[in-house]
């Protein structure tokens, strides 16, 4: 099977042989898989990589073979999954991992991992009605945290984001107002915008994890759901603020995979119903032209949120 493994020079795409199906595991032909914003950061420092790997956790397709403990799924179900190197013909994921796909949703749409991992942030959001919210950094991850503060009833929700069409995009999907913070200190934005009950960080940067400090009321909270990789992931914050405004800040994410899936489920059938919505954010790449695709990607290509790889 045809697979893609990333080098220091960039993607060689290499045959090897069907992954085994242990009684555990479910063998999925791959439909789709997406890109993950972290696949981007390790492909931009690839340079620094002492062995080439395989990559892909965001797959869905067709289950071709099912492990004899596995009782949830059935040979030829479309399922997404939270696990599995899918950037590659077929891929193998642990039974419990993975989700059926209602039948009405593209698998290219149904990137369950993507999915769950804002679904699953906001549940810990903490937002009642009427809040005034701001996304900080309004990409695939931003756009699902402004769609699922619009359901849970925010009253404003601010899309901050410097990139236009981003912005004009979180209007047609649940934001109230947008903001360019291009060239603009904290300050100077807490004056033009006020301060938050809620301020949802999805940028990965440490600069924001500043703004959201200045932003968020007292008694309030800030939920960070960007992935910080840059600079080993080390920051610094202004922790005598933080005591003083007496805020929750609240970790995003989630590492329990019976958690995980089930927010996966979760946002399948919020997907299903059309409460969430990604239509014209998604473009589709074949396998072949995988450098294309984390180059647009890094190249912030118009309308682009999400690059999924097709097979």
């Amino acid at each position: 099977m045809l697979t893609a493994y990333l080098t220091k020079d960039g993607f060689d795409l290499r045959e090897r042989e069907i992954p085994v199906c242990h009684d555990n595991d479910v063998l999925i032909q791959t439909a789709a898989c997406g890109i993950c914003e972290g696949d981007v950061f390790l492909y931009t420092n690839r340079k620094e990589l002492s062995e080439s790997v395989p990559m892909g956790h965001e797959g869905g397709g067709v289950v071709r073979e099912v492990g004899k403990s596995v009782k949830n799924v059935f040979v030829g179900d479309q399922v997404t999954s939270i696990k599995g190197l899918a950037y590659a013909e077929y891929f193998t994921c642990r039974g419990d991992f993975v989700v059926k796909v209602p039948d009405n949703l593209d698998l290219s749409y149904a990137i369950g991992e993507a999915i769950s991992c804002f679904v699953h942030a906001s549940r810990r959001f903490g937002i009642r009605k009427g809040d005034r919210v701001a996304v900080i950094g309004c990409g695939y991850m931003g756009m699902g945290c402004v769609q699922m503060a619009s359901i849970l009833g925010a009253g404003e929700i601010h899309a901050v984001e410097p990139i236009q069409w981003r912005r004009n995009t979180a209007l047609l999907h649940g934001a109230t107002h947008e903001y360019d913070p291009t060239g603009k200190t904290p300050g100077r934005i807490l004056e033009e915008l006020g301060e938050f009950d809620v301020v949802i960080e999805a940028a990965g940067v440490a600069s924001v994890i500043d703004l959201c400090t200045v932003l968020v009321k007292q008694h309030g909270r800030i939920v960070l759901v960007g992935y910080h990789q840059s600079d080993n992931g080390m920051r610094n914050v202004d922790m005598k603020t933080w005591n003083y405004k007496a805020i929750d800040v609240i970790n995003g994410h989630v590492r329990r995979h019976d958690e995980k899936t089930q927010a996966m489920a979760e946002g399948l059938a919020l997907l299903s119903e059309n409460k969430l919505d990604f239509r014209g954010m998604i473009e589709t790449y074949p396998l072949r032209n995988i450098r294309k695709a984390f180059d647009d990607l890094i190249g912030r290509k118009p309308g682009l949120y999400k690059a999924v790889l097709t097979f």
